[in-house]
């Protein structure tokens, strides 16, 4: 399983950057985890629309949804010349509600995301669990033969992340807050040293830091995760790949 970092920006993005999207590879289909401002700039060097087997939306802000609409205009331009003879399929949070009702349409097959639910995309197994940000977003734990990849969405610190965490092989973990940063309140996000200890206590292989402040020194943050966790610590760079 490789997972392709499409955007890490969290909020707003760098110059010439992308925030959220994650690009995850199986043998069997690929994943695109959240589909943030630029990321649809970036999709087409690695895949094209109609080779996606589902989007899976961690919550409804725009900085994980911006370019949805964009690439359901891909969807509805495959479907139109023959290349793509399927809707879209999308999996994503049920509030706020305004939000959701505007993922519809006849390029979209929508599914209401729910924690009780293992769905199969991929040839992998996924779950959702609830965390801790201002409006209902959901973490991810991606199973395919034996390997984890974990994605945290936006939260505050909370048990329930170290959990689905769980000797995952690689764990994509909001650092939002920075000391010396103005990019966020901080409310619903935590710092390096806080993934950090949640990679720790869940037992992680590797940990990547994501939905990084464009304000931030980022490599201070790798260091204080790293104090807390004593495994491999990346900052992605746009692009990075990840295998596992």
């Amino acid at each position: 399983m490789n997972v392709k970092i499409l955007g890490y920006w969290g909020g707003y993005p760098s110059a010439g950057g992308a925030t959220a999207g994650y690009l995850v590879t199986t043998e069997e289909g690929q994943i695109l985890l959240d589909c943030g401002s630029g990321v649809m700039s970036r999709l087409p060097y690695e895949t094209k629309v109609e080779h996606l087997s589902g989007v899976i939306l961690s919550h409804l802000h725009y900085d994980h949804m911006a370019d949805l609409g964009v690439l359901q205009y891909a969807a509805a331009g495959a479907i139109r010349n023959g290349r793509m003879n399927h809707r879209l399929k999308l999996y994503a949070p049920s509030e706020p509600v305004d939000m959701h009702s505007r993922l519809y349409g006849e390029h979209t097959e929508v599914h209401t995301i729910d924690p009780a639910t293992t769905i199969k995309l991929a040839g992998a197994e996924i779950e959702f669990v609830p965390v801790q940000h201002t409006i209902m977003c959901y973490a991810i734990r991606i199973t395919y033969r034996g390997k984890v990849l974990v994605y945290s969405g936006d939260t505050s610190y909370c048990e329930s992340l170290i959990e689905l965490a769980r000797d995952a092989d690689i764990f994509l973990c909001e650092a939002t807050i920075c000391e010396g940063s103005v990019h966020t309140s901080g409310q619903g996000h935590m710092d390096a040293q806080q993934a950090g200890m949640i990679a720790g206590k869940a037992n992680v292989k590797q940990l990547v830091l994501v939905h990084l402040p464009g304000d931030g020194n980022l490599e201070y943050m790798r260091q204080e995760a790293s104090r807390v966790f004593h495994g491999p610590v990346a900052i992605p760079e746009p692009l990075s790949m990840y295998t596992i």
